[in-house]
């Protein structure tokens, strides 16, 4: 869609990044009601929240993939990379029947950005779209100091996405493989995650190297291959 090409970031979704490969055993309910914002159901306004790797990226991430699945125009937008330009680049964009704003802190405590997210939110609401926003901190905690901004914020649903455990980071990681067709037992699962000290990206580009090295090598991927394969 034009509006999407005329941003100045070309903003590319993780191929990774869908309902399919997120970990939801705490988060069914925020998951939900993603996938219908996605597809023009369910509440217009969502506002999720969450400490670094609990999957707040991925579910904005993966609500735009479920809409271009329904052909459905959407825009993802991590706002700390945006705020380098002019709030100009939210112009229009009330026309997309999704809109994803990642790291709403990005833009606390900026006047003109605050006023433009607040503005992008009416029209939005207005058009009958739906936006999804995402941060590091609840609301009242970001800092904002637009008090009609935040007041917004408020009018949809709210969720805190909670922090994953151990256990949680290796079943998100073994989803992960399994859905690549690659099955990984709960000790190789734990020694990546505790090799990886429990940063999700890191967890999920070690998969990416394994699971090359297990077609590459036709092995199972069992903890002496991964200390092999990673050098660890």
């Amino acid at each position: 869609m034009q509006v999407v090409e005329q941003l100045p970031l070309g903003v590319q979704l993780r191929d990774e990044a869908t309902f399919e490969n997120f970990y939801a055993l705490q988060s069914q309910e925020v998951k939900l009601q993603a996938q219908l914002a996605a597809i023009g159901k369910g509440e217009q306004s969502i506002f999720i929240y969450g400490e670094s790797g609990c999957g707040t990226s991925h579910l904005l991430q993966a609500a735009c993939h479920e809409a271009q699945t329904h052909d459905l125009n959407s825009v993802y937008l991590p706002l700390e990379e945006l705020v380098e330009y002019s709030p100009a680049v939210f112009e229009s964009l009330e026309n997309l029947p999704l809109i994803a704003l990642d790291n709403m802190q990005a833009i606390a405590g900026l006047p003109a950005w605050e006023e433009a997210v607040f503005h992008l939110f009416n029209r939005v609401r207005d058009n009958g779209g739906h936006i999804i926003m995402a941060a590091n901190d609840s609301i009242e905690g970001l800092g904002i100091k637009l008090a009609d901004l935040k007041s917004r914020l408020h009018w949809g649903l709210v969720y805190e996405l909670p922090e994953l455990t151990e256990e949680d980071k290796m079943a998100a990681l073994k989803l992960r493989a399994h859905n690549r067709g690659l099955e990984l037992g709960d000790d190789v699962a734990k020694y990546v995650v505790r090799q990886m000290e429990g940063h999700m990206d890191k967890m999920f580009e070690a998969l990416n190297q394994l699971d090359k090295a297990s077609l590459s090598a036709k092995r199972k991927v069992t903890r002496p291959f991964v200390k092999d394969v990673m050098s660890w």
